[in-house]
């Protein structure tokens, strides 16, 4: 009787927690107060979605319209927020006014525009953090973003996302610590706020040219070559000048991603820029300290600022030359007047590339000797990679110079824009690790590095004496990059490396540095045998037999320890 009593009580229960689960999400959804609203908020970071991260909304419509309007209240002014603010500002003897450090006031009287309104919520927020804001706004009540899949849980989800009910007016997003991210308005029935936390400041932000639209990936990331050179475009808002002397483009340690140049496209007047003539390659990839590669001083001005930053790929250091996607991106930092700084980030440029591994009879042995050129079709005419490291126009692939053009061979690993190839490095951490014949395995396999995102591209066989067609001669293959979460939350990376467009399954394992999901080989036929679908698909089982057997016998020996 108990236990059936306790049963019923438990259904009872759950039924309340669900019903008002769902009748929360219900008054969230369709019946908000009429001056609330939907707001959907997403959060990366260059693109990364931010996750499992906490965010909350403060409204501060009464102190944004009193310091706009110049209406302050005489309590405000008297307060001790208001004190200090004056004294940390250096503000004068005028105890109505605050000066703050771009110059701009408040007080009353003085009035302000909406586009001055924003650089002074922040200058505000920068001189005591939130104090005097929520001493005029009369409150500093914060709404959390909830998880929308699970509304109990104060953070966002897998994809950066998170929702909540917010009172309409101007708002501030802060998170966990408070710390401001971002002043937004809030108007309509439903919103969404997007937040780069890499690119919080709209006064400076920077947007790629429209030359990498068919190299973006997810994430807002971009698959680049590493023998090109890539330009984004650096807006700075015409108000910035007030509050920063200066700009600097700054180069992470160790950075993958060198400076090439900075062009003035609109306002010339309005700015000095000093290049570092010290830069260069191995200065920036041997440096342990963030490297400023131009420094950009700003002149009183009434219009916008749009300036074009030239990069390349850097080709110092060992981690280019690895077979594992490496991403990279530039700073603009600016140097506030009040000691503060503002950032705005480049989206990420990812290097990936892909491997190759020849073989013969129907992909059961690996294979030596075959010569390739790197070639991929753009609409009626080919480009052939050349020993210029430059892609080279030609109508058809008959009678190719061959002489000016960079022939691949086994044993090499080769990264655009590099002068000569290396050789494949072996693994020598391998528990069977022998080195003779790592370096004879190693003569059947082609590695590249550095080709941007397309699925255009094919290695072009020039040494065969069999009559092979064109088609049979040309091994097709994808470059590409994909990041995601695994179920555990990890940053996770699908790309051409560890998902071949031709994968060689079987003889794989013989590769020496071949690692199931991580470095993965294309197959290249030598003498036009396809591979076995048959016995690939018994690889295949085999494979999945022998995991199955190794978690029975794992579970075996867990049961026989709880046994014993």
């Amino acid at each position: 009787m108990i236990k059936k009593t306790n049963t019923k009580l438990l259904i009872l229960i759950c039924s309340f927690i669900l019903m008002f689960l769902v009748t929360e999400n219900k008054i969230i959804a369709n019946t908000l107060p009429s001056n609330q609203t939907n707001v959907e908020l997403q959060v990366t970071n260059n693109g990364v979605p931010a996750i499992h991260s906490s965010y909350s909304a403060m409204n501060i419509e009464r102190a944004y319209q009193e310091i706009k309007d110049g209406k302050i209240s005489e309590k405000a002014i008297n307060s001790a927020a208001w004190i200090l603010a004056s004294q940390n500002t250096n503000s004068g003897s005028n105890k109505d006014t605050i000066t703050l450090s771009d110059g701009q006031k408040i007080g009353q009287g003085v009035t302000h525009t909406d586009e001055e309104m924003s650089a002074i919520i922040s200058d505000l927020i920068n001189v005591d953090n939130l104090s005097l804001i929520s001493e005029i706004n009369q409150s500093n009540t914060t709404v959390p973003f909830l998880n929308p899949e699970h509304v109990i849980y104060k953070f966002t989800n897998d994809k950066g996302i998170a929702r909540a009910a917010i009172e309409q007016g101007h708002t501030l997003i802060l998170d966990n610590d408070r710390k401001f991210i971002k002043l937004v308005k809030i108007q309509n029935n439903s919103e969404k706020v997007f937040i780069d936390l890499a690119n919080t400041d709209s006064e400076i932000y920077f947007k790629a040219d429209s030359k990498l639209n068919d190299l973006a990936t997810n994430f807002g990331q971009y698959v680049v070559g590493t023998n090109q050179k890539f330009s984004f475009n650096l807006s700075i808002s015409k108000t910035m000048w007030k509050q920063a002397g200066s700009i600097n483009l700054v180069l992470p340690p160790k950075s993958n991603l060198s400076f090439d140049s900075i062009k003035v496209l609109d306002n010339q007047d309005a700015v000095a820029i000093v290049t570092n003539p010290a830069l260069s390659d191995t200065l920036v990839y041997n440096s342990s300290e963030p490297v400023i590669a131009a420094s950009i001083s700003l002149n009183a001005t009434q219009e916008n600022i749009l300036l074009r930053v030239t990069v390349h790929v850097n080709l110092e250091g060992s981690n280019v030359s690895t077979n594992k996607p490496i991403t990279t991106s530039m700073q603009a930092i600016s140097v506030n007047k009040d000691g503060s700084s503002s950032t705005a980030s480049t989206p990420n440029l990812v290097i990936a590339g892909a491997n190759f591994a020849m073989t013969k009879e129907k992909a059961t042995h690996l294979a030596q000797g075959g010569t390739f050129l790197l070639a991929k079709a753009v609409g009626h005419y080919y480009e052939i990679y050349g020993k210029n490291q430059k892609w080279n126009k030609f109508d058809h692939l008959e009678n190719l110079p061959i002489s000016e053009c960079l022939v691949l061979e086994g044993g090499n690993r080769y990264i655009l824009g590099a002068k000569s190839p290396k050789s494949i490095p072996l693994d020598v951490s391998r528990f069977n690790f022998n080195e003779k014949k790592s370096e004879e395995i190693n003569k059947s396999v082609i590695q590249i590095i550095g080709l941007a995102q397309g699925n255009h591209y094919f290695l072009y066989r020039i040494n065969t004496n069999q009559q092979f067609t064109t088609s049979d001669r040309s091994f097709k293959f994808s470059i590409f990059s994909r990041s995601f979460f695994s179920p555990n939350n990890s940053l996770m990376v699908d790309n051409s490396i560890n998902h071949p467009t031709h994968p060689l399954i079987g003889i794989s394992g013989e590769i020496p540095d071949y690692n199931a999901g991580v470095n993965e080989y294309n197959n290249i036929s030598l003498d036009g045998s396809k591979q076995d679908q048959k016995n690939n698909s018994i690889y295949i089982f085999a494979a999945v037999g022998v995991v199955c057997v190794l978690a029975l016998i794992l579970s075996v020996v867990i049961a026989i320890q709880k046994w014993i």
